[in-house]
């Protein structure tokens, strides 16, 4: 099977192929059968192998891969410190490195094919298998197959792996089985065993059919022919369970001390192991060679062709097998003597720092060993950062910062040690554990009276959309600002900026609008005053969050630019390419649809010189948008699903959750709910329970025509047209909302709602946004509300501003909706010319709506002009509601109990009664009466 995906893979359709099982089951036999066949058909194989030890440097089962294709590894990835960079941009960076890794790979496969065999990936480091990740999604359309080994239920970090792999296609794993009871008797055959079938039962059970143990007790049984004929004796050889620890023992039993202390050194240095390094030790035979040879004979290591010098143990469990036979006194010894022999190696490449700190650490060190570990470790980390390899920095940095508070360091040491922790976490999306890391940073800080810890403590986290979170960056802030040291005219100005930038950001998070519009100016003009190009970007990103109502987002224009400006500089493309998006969005506000499309495509532009995924998950978003608001629902929909599959890709949840929300908005503007995602319901419970999510699913709920769960969670956010935010967030929900508003007629909410959105009116452009769905303009709900409430004429002005946006962006779906609503508005005033005009726009939008596929307005348009033609017919004047109010008149009842039978407010009684007079053109309810008995209608 391996050899057929092997041949697919040099036909055009490569793959990654996961081979799994236990220690022992046959993965790196398997793995090296299929690469020494594809060697004698002249197929090109590299290899790469994965350490348990903890030191080793990140992308370690890579490099020798990288450096045989020539490619760039994220270690390429920075030139110097990242500095004030945010997790975004320096994610970015490492996603360009990774792409550039992954291109060299593929650009070698192209020509003849290529095998990588990575083995023990349940060792792995978080970069080699982020790399991993990036490759895999390119592999279905290359020449290349990937063979990967890993162990049967391996840890958190491989399963979180393959999990994000398994989202990706091209992936199949193929779990190992153990040997049957004939095959056990091969390897026995083989070995020059007997034939004895009780012999075979007896190593199958005893083996569970694991191959290297059934292979090495075959080894040393073959060594010992009288021990082969007394099952007790090959009991005890095997140590009564299947270990092979025991067996190991067994096969190093015959050889001299030397070499039994040459390969003491090298179970210490890990499954791999340089012969020089280790005679360095001091441990092995004075004739390395000859020794390593006499292992070899007995099955214990190999050398490594393509590497001289270099050596590795057989199996893993060899090398575990001899470490575990080692005193407590010799394996102490040998570690001192490891960190000793790596120290000049780590000085020339700090990235080996790593393994240097661990050995020291399992050397029961002193005072004086433990700083020297925290130096190490630091150093690896430092490394690992210039790498973009931020989990294995943040690993490092914990084994720092244990080390150095072992060696009794103060809190000043203490605290800048948590801070690049919580730095290296926080670039790790290690989010809280990053903010829990700098709470402790500050603490120590402050006894320590060191201000300036505090600040950078402060500055840790950035970005992050999260209630607590705000709460404790506000906190931090607070203590960082109330420093007098802060004032002092030595201080740096830009650190007092960035404080006052992320003050500001947490202020608009809590939904302190207010506040944050105050503080994100000063912020501003605190950047600017210090001439730092990071702290203006952090007090832009501040300011924007801030100018969040509709009627403030035109000032975006100006911020975007500036952010494409200061964001190229300094080398940002992420903030690059959000710049762009706020200027599409300012662009709608203006009603500016060639601006809009100027920016798209230089989005589009960034996207494909950077190649980085989130800019292409923002031009595909607003490729998304911008399609459907023309009426090009096919091109949209699929837009919108690449961005999904996108965000799957690089594990951006909320970016997955935008790709819903789209499909639920596609399906209320067709009228169709084949729009909605097909786990759309259960997606959207998963998700936070954040007012624009409920919204999202109630607007789900309602086009699937599921009314009862749509209207139970609609009843949950009636409340927030009247609640303290004021934020993007809340208009965006009710944006939404306002679909459910009008179907549920829920007039007390619409009045909040139209009382909130009312002052926002005057910027004449679209609301919405460009990454989600662009809702029209805000006339256009507007009057919607107003036509619920009985404000016939209101309504009617709303639409008519509304229409002329909507036609002069060229916005086809809306224009027909729009006419549709203006159908409706006008039937209800009711005059012969109103109901005319509304036949002829609700057959306009029947329409449009058609040549749109917009199914679900086209019924109801098609149905309004029916009955405004057979109105026009009957020459009756009234709709059906405004009849069936003016017989109630007629039978006494007030506007309040007319409201109460009808389950209508008493404001909308009273403006149909208000309509109908205006109608009939009568002056007074008694008239109404009147009339109503004498032409009592249908």
């Amino acid at each position: 099977m391996l050899r057929r995906w092997l041949a697919e893979a040099v036909a055009g359709h490569g793959r990654l192929v996961v081979l799994t099982g236990p220690p022992g089951i046959g993965k790196t036999r398997l793995a090296q059968e299929v690469a020494d066949g594809a060697r004698r058909a002249g197929q090109p194989v590299l290899r790469g192998r994965a350490v348990e030890d903890e030191g080793a440097p990140p992308l370690w089962p890579w490099r020798r891969i990288l450096d045989a294709v020539g490619g760039a590894g994220e270690g390429d990835g920075l030139t110097g410190d990242p500095g004030g960079a945010r997790a975004d941009d320096l994610a970015a960076a490492r996603f360009r490195a990774a792409a550039a890794a992954a291109d060299s790979l593929t650009a070698a496969a192209a020509a003849d094919g290529l095998l990588i065999v990575l083995e023990d990936l349940h060792w792995a480091d978080h970069a080699s298998l982020f790399l991993l990740r990036e490759l895999t999604a390119e592999l279905p359309a290359s020449r290349l197959l990937v063979l990967a080994t890993c162990r049967e239920g391996a840890g958190d970090t491989w399963r979180t792996a393959l999990g994000d792999l398994a989202r990706l296609p091209g992936l199949q794993v193929m779990p190992l089985p153990p040997l049957g009871e004939a095959a056990v008797d091969e390897i026995l055959k083989t070995a020059g065993l007997s034939a004895d079938p009780a012999l075979a039962r007896f190593v199958h059970a005893r083996s569970e059919g694991n191959p290297l143990y059934v292979a090495t007790l075959a080894r040393v049984l073959a060594a010992r022919p009288e021990a082969a004929s007394d099952s007790d004796t090959v009991a005890r050889v095997a140590g009564g369970s299947a270990e092979i620890s025991h067996l190991v023992s067994s096969l190093t039993s015959g050889l001299d001390q030397g070499t039994r202390d040459l390969l003491a050194a090298a179970s210490v240095l890990g499954t791999e192991f340089g012969a020089e390094l280790t005679a360095g030790m001091g441990g092995g035979s004075p004739d390395v060679l000859a020794a390593l040879a006499a292992a070899a004979a007995r099955g214990l290591v190999t050398g490594l062709a393509n590497r001289p010098g270099s050596w590795r143990f057989s199996h893993a469990l060899i090398r575990d097998g001899i470490y575990a036979g080692l005193g407590e006194d010799q394996r102490v010894r040998l570690h001192g003597r490891a960190a000793a022999a790596l120290g000049p190696l780590a000085r020339r490449a700090p990235e080996r720092g790593g393994e240097v700190a661990a050995h020291l650490l399992r050397a029961a060190p002193d005072q004086a060993a433990l700083r020297q570990a925290a130096d190490w470790a630091r150093a690896a980390a430092a490394a690992a950062t210039r790498g973009l390899a931020f989990e294995d920095a943040a690993g490092y940095l914990a084994t720092a910062l244990t080390a150095a508070e072992a060696a009794g360091a103060d809190d000043a040491d203490r605290a800048g040690l948590l801070i690049e922790l919580a730095t290296a976490q926080y670039r790790a999306g290690q989010l809280a554990a990053s903010l829990q890391q700098a709470v402790a940073a500050a603490a120590a800080a402050e006894r320590a009276r060191r201000a300036d810890l505090v600040a950078e403590a402060a500055l840790v986290v950035r970005g992050v959309g999260h209630h607590q979170v705000a709460l404790t960056l506000l906190g931090l802030c607070d203590r960082a600002l109330s420093d007098p040291a802060l004032s002092d005219p030595g201080a740096p100005a830009a650190r007092k900026a960035r404080l006052l930038a992320q003050r500001a950001s947490a202020l608009a998070e809590l939904g302190d609008m207010e506040a944050a519009d105050t503080e994100s100016a000063a912020a501003m003009t605190a950047a600017r005053a210090a001439g730092d190009p990071v702290a203006e970007l952090d007090a832009i990103r501040a300011r924007v969050a801030a100018l969040s109502a509709p009627q403030l987002r035109t000032q975006w224009w100006q911020l975007g630019a500036r952010t494409v400006e200061l964001a190229t500089a300094t080398g940002q493309p992420i903030a690059a390419a959000l710049g762009r998006v706020w200027r599409i969005d300012a662009a709608y506000a203006l009603a500016d649809i060639e601006a809009a499309d100027t920016e798209i495509a230089l989005l589009a532009q960034l996207a494909e010189s950077t190649r980085l995924p989130l800019a292409r998950w923002h031009l595909l978003r607003q490729q998304a948008s911008r399609t459907a608001l023309a009426g090009q629902f096919a091109v949209a929909r699929d837009r919108s699903e690449q961005a999904r599959q996108l965000a799957v890709r690089i594990q951006d949840l909320s970016g997955v959750g935008i790709s819903y929300a789209f499909s639920a908005w596609l399906a209320i503007i067709r009228g169709d709910p084949a729009e909605l995602q097909p786990d759309f319901v259960e997606a959207m419970a998963d998700a936070p329970a954040i007012p624009i999510v409920r919204a999202t699913l109630a607007l789900g709920l309602f086009a699937a025509d599921r009314t009862d769960e749509a209207r139970a969670v609609y009843e949950t956010l009636r409340q927030l047209p009247e609640g303290p935010d004021r934020d993007i967030r809340t208009f965006g929900a009710l944006s939404l909302l306002m679909n459910l508003i009008i179907a549920f007629r829920d007039t007390e909410t619409a009045q909040a709602t139209y009382d909130l959105f009312r002052p926002n009116l005057g910027h004449g452009g679209l609301i919405g946004s460009g990454l989600v769905a662009l809702q029209g303009s805000l006339d256009w709900p507007l009057g919607r509300l107003a036509a619920l409430l009985g404000r016939t004429e209101a309504a009617l002005d709303h639409f008519a501003l509304a229409q002329a946006v909507h036609t002069r962006l060229g916005a086809r779906p809306l224009v027909a909706l729009t006419r549709l609503d203006t159908a409706a508005a006008l039937r209800d005033r009711g005059g012969r010319a109103d109901l005319a005009e509304a036949r002829d726009l609700a057959r306009q939008a029947a329409a449009e709506a058609r040549r749109l596929d917009m199914p679900g307005p086209a019924g109801q348009a098609g149905r309004l002009a029916g009955e405004l033609e057979q109105a026009l017919g009957a020459g009756d004047p009234l709709t059906r509601r405004e009849r069936e109010i003016a017989e109630l008149v007629s039978d006494g009842l007030t506007n309040r109990a007319i409201a109460s039978r009808l389950v209508l407010s008493e404001r909308t009684v009273e403006g149909h009664v208000r309509s109908t007079l205006a109608k009939l053109q009568l002056t007074n309810r008694t008239e109404l009466a009147a009339w109503a008995l004498r032409d009592p209608g249908s």
